[in-house]
């Protein structure tokens, strides 16, 4: 049997992504009863086992291969869409489950003979094709990295981002986040940008500057704030800053000397209710990214996920385009047309792990450490994940994905 190349992945990957989102609109125009697999049965009047493979490639898949592998074949899905038509759903969710069905129809043409030899193909390339590509891909990433530091003038050697999420015991009807972000061996020439730190937050109303945190700051639970951790940051940076973008939501380094030795910078955020509690909400989705704002040589991003939020949980990871992604508005698969053809790895990591504390001669178990000890935490009462990349694309955000049951 013929494999499939990483392209062909791509290709169908996508496709998969657009079924699940276009069906999932659907799905949300059906009454409650008809949201279970006897009761879509009844109420589109379609087989069982259709009904059944079409719930489950939206409630079980992880990525749009396994989509494609769990939906019924061409008949099947054609008749799901024709049945929804006669139930008055709103016609221009009819043309876009359509258009990807179509998709589904001309793909299965072009790279087998039948939905079940596609599945079969599907399930044997996918590791091979990987694998086999990327030495390949890290070798273009690298060739970005280079060209565009020294395009505009700027890079980061490593970036470290870890979030924290968990229920917020004071507002329970949100999420709790706190992330530290450390920027290290950052380089500027005397024509690049100014430095900036970008996060997502309204800024309260009395902001001034980014508090000073030491190892003695006390942390306030309730209120959103942002600081620099004194002694994880340059002198250089923190001596350099000259205000808050209100337009950009960043803060601006400008008036750092322009000497040639590298900085570092690391930043504490906390955000106490822009999150919503999946536990107790309709939201399905709730996401945590890094926007690679500098090219960067690597990237480690750590996220500490409180347990009985992880059990209640399915991951994706993906690397998007820079525009800003509202947390929590969005599921993975709405944003399936924004997923760039990168595939991060990601791992579920141990506290007694050596690559929780340090990976590639780069340190950073003392950062969680850190971390953890500030807001007062237990690592042991949250599920971590990681990952890892090496030259991650500049101007892009990797994106961690929780789906919600």
């Amino acid at each position: 049997m013929a494999y499939l190349e990483k392209e062909d992945l791509i290709v169908l990957n996508r496709n998969g992504e657009q079924l699940k989102s276009v069906i999932r609109h659907l799905l949300e125009e059906f009454p409650k009863s008809a949201r279970t697999i006897s009761g879509m049965s009844k109420w589109l009047n379609v087989n069982r086992s259709n009904s059944q493979r079409i719930l489950n490639s939206i409630n079980k898949s992880h990525n749009g291969k396994d989509v494609l592998c769990m939906l019924p074949g061409v008949a099947g899905l054609k008749e799901f869409i024709e049945q929804c038509k006669r139930k008055k759903i709103t016609p221009v969710l009819i043309v876009e489950a359509t258009k990807a069905f179509e998709t589904f129809q001309n793909n299965i043409k072009q790279y087998s003979r039948s939905h079940s030899e596609l599945k079969r193909m599907l399930i044997d390339s996918t590791n091979d094709s990987l694998e086999n590509s990327k030495e390949a891909t890290a070798s273009k990433r690298k060739k970005h990295y280079q060209v565009s530091k020294e395009l505009i003038g700027e890079s980061t050697e490593f970036l470290f981002a870890t979030y924290v999420l968990k229920v917020n015991e004071k507002r329970p009807q949100c999420l709790q986040e706190i992330a530290l972000i450390s920027k290290q061996g950052n380089s500027r020439q005397s024509s690049a940008r100014p430095f900036f730190q970008y996060y997502s937050h309204v800024n309260n109303p009395d902001f001034k500057k980014p508090k000073l945190l030491t190892n003695d700051s006390p942390f306030d639970d309730e209120q959103f704030s942002v600081g620099i951790v004194k002694d994880y940051s340059s002198t250089k940076l923190i001596e350099g800053y000259s205000g808050y973008s209100k337009m950009l939501s960043s803060l601006i380094f400008n008036n750092m000397k322009d000497d040639d030795k590298p900085f570092d910078a690391t930043y504490l955020f906390h955000n106490p209710d822009e999150i919503e509690n999946p536990l107790t909400s309709n939201t399905n989705s709730s996401s945590t990214a890094i926007s690679i704002k500098n090219p960067t040589k690597h990237l480690i991003m750590m996220v500490f996920i409180e347990r009985k939020l992880d059990i209640r949980s399915t991951v994706n990871v993906g690397c998007y385009s820079g525009s800003n992604i509202p947390e929590g508005d969005l599921s993975v698969d709405e944003v399936w047309n924004d997923k760039l053809p990168e595939f991060p790895e990601l791992k579920i990591v141990s506290q007694n792990s050596p690559v929780a504390v340090e990976s590639h001669n780069k340190e950073y178990g003392h950062l969680t450490d850190y971390l953890f000890k500030h807001v007062g935490l237990d690592k042991n009462d949250y599920v971590c994940y990681l990952m890892d990349v090496s030259y991650p694309i500049w101007s892009t955000s990797y994106r961690i994905y929780f789906e919600h049951s």
